[in-house]
């Protein structure tokens, strides 16, 4: 059984399988952007980084803004909305999400408002997010609808991006134990060879390898057939960093003469929907690949 709460007195909406602590949705105005936060397997191990929020032995403190499973951009209209250095903008929930239950489905709704360092508004986002089990296995819907509500709105052509992101746990980093797989049939695994799965056009893309206690679980991030520039680029790095981002071209095919960004004219709407489907087992196996056409056959 699938079940959520809303703290609003903690700024999370908390979700509960079986009883067991799944995930917390995270979206106080304390830091710059919502996020899921911890990602726990049935057994309670950790399925992405602990860094920034806990600080783990044995976990690498790199890149202080990749905080779990979270939406971000370097580039909209100038602004950098994806790392807290000085000077970044920030995506803050208005007011508190709708949370609700259909059947073993849990849901949650609300507006996300993107604003640059200044303050200054950039889009109103609608994100709408699904979760539900099946058995093991975690299923992750998740809908941003971009609303061009104040003017153009232009996505940068930069790596530094995901509107899809997750940081996997260290114990999980493809560079030493874990592995990288995608669509086209490209691996990169324990290290071995070129990461060649990096900056490369895929409908999925799936990270495995141990968790902090050895048990081999993993994230499938599928890009649904209608968003745009289908199938997408993913920033995706043997270090444990996740992301779909159809934005970073220039850097992905090392020529800066490229500039692939894309503008939603004023009063506009883009809308960019993903499934993450977590899994036990190391690799995409005829289970996820059902869960995986059945996002793709889904209206978005």
């Amino acid at each position: 059984m699938i079940d959520i709460r809303l703290e609003p007195e903690n700024s999370r909406a908390v979700i509960h399988i079986g009883n067991k602590l799944f995930t917390e949705y995270r979206y106080g105005h304390y830091v710059c952007r919502p996020y899921f936060y911890p990602v726990l397997t049935p057994e309670g191990q950790r399925l992405t980084r602990g860094y920034p929020v806990d600080k783990i032995e044995g976990e690498n403190h790199d890149h202080y803004h990749h905080r779990s499973i979270y939406v971000a951009h370097g580039l909209v209209n100038g602004h950098n909305l994806w790392s807290e250095e000085a000077g970044h903008g920030a995506m803050l929930q208005r007011g508190e999400p709708v949370v609700g239950k259909v059947g073993e489905v849990v849901t949650i709704d609300g507006m996300v408002d993107w604003f640059g360092p200044e303050g200054q508004p950039l889009l109103e986002e609608r994100r709408s997010i699904r979760v539900r089990a099946e058995g093991e296995l975690r299923i992750m819907d998740h809908r941003s609808e971009l609303r061009a509500k104040w003017g153009d709105v232009t996505f940068g052509d930069t790596k530094e991006g995901g509107l899809f992101s997750v940081r996997v746990p260290t114990s999980m980093d493809a560079k030493d134990k874990g592995r990288i797989e995608n669509s086209e049939g490209q691996i990169y695994d324990s290290g071995k060879g070129e990461e060649v799965t990096w900056g490369k056009r895929a409908a999925w893309v799936d990270y495995s390898g141990p968790t902090p206690g050895g048990a081999q679980w993993g994230h499938t991030v599928v890009d649904h057939h209608s968003n745009p520039r289908h199938p997408t680029y993913w920033h995706v790095r043997g270090y444990g960093l996740f992301t779909a981002n159809a934005f970073g071209v220039h850097d992905f095919k090392n020529d800066k003469n490229i500039d692939e960004s894309m503008t939603i004219p004023g009063g506009e709407q883009a809308v960019f929907s993903y499934r993450l489907i977590i899994h036990p087992g190391r690799g995409v196996d005829a289970r996820i690949r059902a869960l995986i056409d059945e996002f793709q056959a889904s209206q978005n």
